[in-house]
């Protein structure tokens, strides 16, 4: 498998086969599908199944977004990003998986992936909130020996030599409305996101844009009147619905163009201390499509 990945990360300005460039794109449109699935949010730390490439991914991400106080009437920069890792696996005896033809029982690819962008948020009179900007993603990539290697090896060897370096352009654009009706605060939001993965480090290549993959996301939900309390601090519940629809390359790798998220939130309100977070929150919920089944539970919180 290094040696398959060295040949990707050399072609950058030599003349290409038809081969190499089908191949090429093959090997963007794996990568592409990897950060999807490792940088969405909804997609928090869990485990999920692919039927049609036949392969289980383990997920360990931490994303984030602040937002700074407004520059002018209805308008702030906000910048986000995340970090992540990721462990795919054959789930069953294939001949050949979409997803990487190099896996087998016997080994399993690892993704290593920090995030950061920044956008503009414009806070209408009407409640609505428009929200657009971009991220840039880093990412290594490589498969070793062992299906069954700890974590901590995986950390460990983060900084070898047999990884493949990628960058990904992601640009985002979204609408969020909500309306707050008898204590719970109900929203709807509708967002786009769209991908480009680059093999070659070349100021050419990394200068124009083309979209390989993209993902178009509907959700609703609602969050409760606070039904718990202790001193200062209370708690909140929230349950949201979230359609995904993939266009692109992607789709013939993971098999299939929808899914469904369905989750619910509990969130920790602590007004008075700590002094940087605003909340806590425990999320748990299950993804599920045609050629897709998982779950994932996630902490985190919010800063102030």
């Amino acid at each position: 498998m290094k040696y398959w990945l060295l040949i990707f990360s050399c072609i950058c300005l030599f003349a290409q086969t038809p081969e190499e460039l089908a191949a090429q794109k093959a090997y963007r449109t794996n990568i592409n599908a990897l950060l999807i699935f490792t940088s969405e949010a909804g997609l928090s730390t869990g485990l999920y199944r692919f039927s049609k490439p036949g392969v289980k991914m383990q997920i360990y991400t931490l994303p984030f977004r602040y937002h700074f106080e407004p520059f002018a009437k209805n308008l702030n920069y906000f910048v986000s990003g995340s970090l992540a890792y990721s462990v795919t696996r054959l789930d069953t005896e294939v001949e050949s998986s979409p997803l990487s033809p190099e896996l087998t029982l016997d080994n399993k690819l690892k993704t290593y992936t920090a995030g950061l962008g920044m956008g503009m948020r414009y806070k209408s009179a009407w409640g609505v909130d428009i929200l657009g900007g971009a991220q840039l993603l880093y990412s290594r990539v490589n498969t070793s020996a062992g299906s069954q290697e700890s974590i901590d090896k995986d950390v460990k060897e983060l900084f070898g030599s047999e990884y493949n370096d990628n960058i990904t352009y992601k640009l985002f654009l979204s609408t969020e409305y909500e309306k707050e009706m008898q204590g719970f605060r109900s929203y709807a939001k509708l967002g786009l996101r769209v991908y480009e993965t680059k093999v070659g480090f070349d100021l050419n290549a990394l200068s124009t844009f083309v979209t390989q993959s993209d993902v178009t996301s509907l959700s609703f939900g609602a969050e409760s009147p606070p039904f718990f309390k202790y001193a200062e601090n209370y708690m909140r519940l929230e349950p949201y619905l979230k359609a995904n629809y993939l266009h692109g390359d992607i789709t013939g790798v993971v098999g299939f163009n929808r899914y469904i998220n369905l989750g619910l939130l509990a969130y920790w309100y602590t007004p008075e201390f700590p002094s940087w977070a605003k909340r806590f929150y425990l999320e748990i919920s299950t993804i599920r499509a045609e050629g897709l089944e998982g779950y994932n539970i996630g902490l985190g919180f919010s800063l102030k």
